[in-house]
């Protein structure tokens, strides 16, 4: 038998020297430092029985080889997933020096690639290949490996490659480069993706001091997915293995795992991103599920360890279907939900279906790449895992505009609350007002008028004059009093007195009634504040000067108006014994504090043994700033 097959393989390598028409063209090696190879190439798919590398040679002579569609990409998809299949290429140095090229495939532990050049005198021998990790463990995650060809001057070879495609898209090359470009392109894609690692360094670690600050749940989630997700795609390029090289823990994890964390986290994100669980408690429910579901599957990889020989050929390919259903679950979720969002006019909605754009772009281009519909690369990226990373980069963007959003809301929300604060303090202010002008004028008016009935009543009667001289100055006494609270309450003509005048006759009456000596003074003049406003100011001066008088002790007291250019300052001084800390918070500053926050005050508290110093700040309302 195997004396057949060498006489086929002579006869057949014969004819292929003698006329290249029957067979594809070879690449010629020459000056150029790449070539594509695309053209060239050509694959036989195995049937059930398996094909060694002898019989492979003979089938490639015997013409049962057909051409693959060209590419102008680095890597072309050689169609159907779960096949066995052989890739012939033939070389040509056309140089009279020797020539050193390479070519690199990607693959994870479900496939794998053996190569073997054949020469002018039919030796079969197998192509020097290099890998980033060297360890001979069981390998879940993706790996680059290196094909090393030399050839003599003038020299032809075949190139075999048998590749066994367990389910995952296949990065075989569509290029082939001379060594020391080879090596420059590999150096570049190291630079690249150590970029590229670094910016998701920093999102997670930018994140994970953001979440600490404020321990908002949506920057962990952000941070887990950003982790994850750049592991994915560093994974799919094979530079994680390569980054974790020597560390046998890592390779017991399946880039499979960690997409589906990472599409987890996605939804997790997602959750608090469009503030699903205040808005839509179903959407938030079916979430949760899917959360579940995803987990579940980043842990199927690892069943793999209950079968001898790995998985079954049949349960791959019921697992690699449920990874493509649940893929398509996620994502037809995933934008569902944000065009259910959006419906219902949420901003943040349209911010997060735009960071989505990328991803299902790149699913859709994965997905038609894998039923060979298209053949769309980008270089040493998977479509999916470039469209998660853009994507993740637009998300933090996204989290800017929802924190400035946020931030917006915010800000409204609490105008909104001293507006209606305002309005409250103002209704109370009002009512107070109303309260204290009816009092006042029925003490005035009813109880004034009473007591002089009452007098002019008592003189009628025969008393004794000693008598009638104490029950008239009773009289007398009590009609001040009450003429005095009602003056208190509502000052009279208080809408056509000027307000310094108001206040000077009032601190000079009180110097000469009390044991306190009252200075009052002011500087500028009142041009902005409205009567109304005037009124507010009075009822504050009169608090702290009645408490000046009722608690203080003190024998001087100095009140000051200052009119600056925008702002009145109201000042209170005394000698006394100060404010007792039980004191600081009882009623009458409480209304102090109401009425300067209702004119956008600030009042400033100094007191002590030796006195009180109060100092109020009160903004005009209608000065331009």
């Amino acid at each position: 038998m195997k004396l057949c097959i060498l006489i086929i393989i002579l006869i057949s390598w014969f004819n292929a020297f003698a006329t290249d028409k029957d067979y594809i063209k070879p690449v010629k090696i020459n000056n150029t430092s790449s070539f594509n190879i695309s053209k060239n190439l050509s694959s036989y798919t195995e049937g059930i029985q398996p094909v060694n590398v002898t019989l492979a040679v003979a089938y490639y002579f015997a013409g049962k080889y057909r051409k693959i569609s060209e590419t102008n990409n680095d890597y072309f998809n050689s169609g159907t997933a779960y096949k066995r299949q052989w890739l012939a290429l033939e070389l040509i140095n056309t140089t009279d020096e020797q020539v050193v090229t390479a070519m690199q495939c990607i693959k994870s532990d479900l496939n794998s690639i053996d190569g073997y050049s054949i020469n002018d005198i039919q030796k079969i021998l197998p192509l020097s290949a290099s890998v980033n990790n060297k360890t001979e463990e069981k390998k879940r995650l993706s790996e680059p490996i290196t094909f090393t060809i030399i050839l003599q001057p003038k020299e032809r070879l075949l190139l075999l490659f048998h590749t066994i495609n367990r389910g995952e898209l296949f990065y075989f090359p569509a290029k082939i480069y001379k060594g020391d470009y080879f090596d420059k392109l590999a150096a570049k894609k190291n630079n690249f993706f150590g970029i590229f690692q670094g910016i998701f360094i920093f999102i997670i670690f930018f994140n994970l001091i953001i979440y600490l600050a404020t321990l908002e749940k949506i920057y962990l989630f952000y941070l887990f997915y950003a982790l994850f997700i750049g592991l994915f795609a560093l994974n799919e390029v094979g530079s994680l293995a390569h980054i974790f090289n020597g560390v046998s823990f890592i390779n017991f994890f399946s880039g499979l795992t960690f997409l589906f964390i990472g599409f987890a986290a996605w939804l997790l994100l997602m959750n608090n991103f469009l503030s699903l669980k205040k808005t839509n408690t179903w959407i938030y429910t079916l979430t949760w599920c899917l959360v579940f579901i995803d987990i579940l599957f980043s842990a199927l990889p690892y069943t793999d360890v209950f079968f001898k020989d790995g998985l079954p050929l049949a349960m791959q390919k019921i697992y690699q279907s449920g990874i493509t259903v649940l893929f398509a679950v996620n994502l037809i979720f995933i934008v569902t939900t944000n065009i259910i969002r959006i419906n219902q006019k949420d901003k943040l909605a349209i911010m997060y279906a735009i960071a989505n754009i990328p991803v299902i772009a790149g699913t859709l281009i994965y997905y038609t790449n894998y039923y060979n519909i298209t053949n769309l690369q980008f270089g040493w990226s998977n479509p999916i895992a470039l469209g998660l990373s853009i994507e993740t980069f637009l998300l933090s963007l996204g989290f800017v505009y929802r924190y400035d959003l946020i931030t917006k809301d915010k800000q409204n929300l609490l105008l909104d609350i001293n507006r209606n604060q305002q309005e409250l303090i103002k209704q109370i202010i009002i009512t107070q007002e109303t309260e204290r002008q009816r009092i006042a004028e029925d003490l005035h008016d009813e109880l004034g008028g009473n007591l002089a009935a009452l007098k002019m009543t008592m003189q009628s009667f025969r008393l004794p004059h000693e008598q009638t001289t104490h029950l008239a100055d009773l009289i007398d006494k009590t009609s001040e009093n009450s003429r005095n609270i009602s003056h208190n309450l509502m000052p009279p003509e208080f809408n056509k007195t000027k307000f310094i005048e108001l206040l000077e006759i009032h601190y000079r009456h009180l110097t000469q009634t009390s044991n306190i000596h009252f200075h009052f003074f002011y500087t500028g003049y009142n041009i902005y504040f409205i009567k109304e406003d005037e009124l507010i100011i009075y009822r504050i001066i009169m608090e702290l000067t009645n408490n000046i008088i009722k608690h203080s002790g003190a024998s001087e007291a100095t009140i000051q108006l200052i009119y600056d250019e925008k702002e009145l300052t109201l000042m209170t001084e005394d000698n006394g014994k100060g404010i007792m800390p039980e004191k600081n918070s009882g009623m009458g500053l409480r209304n102090v504090r109401t009425r300067v926050s209702f004119l956008n005050g600030k009042i400033n508290i100094d007191s002590g043994v030796r006195g009180t110093t109060i100092m109020i700040q009160l903004p005009y309302k209608n000065i331009d700033e």
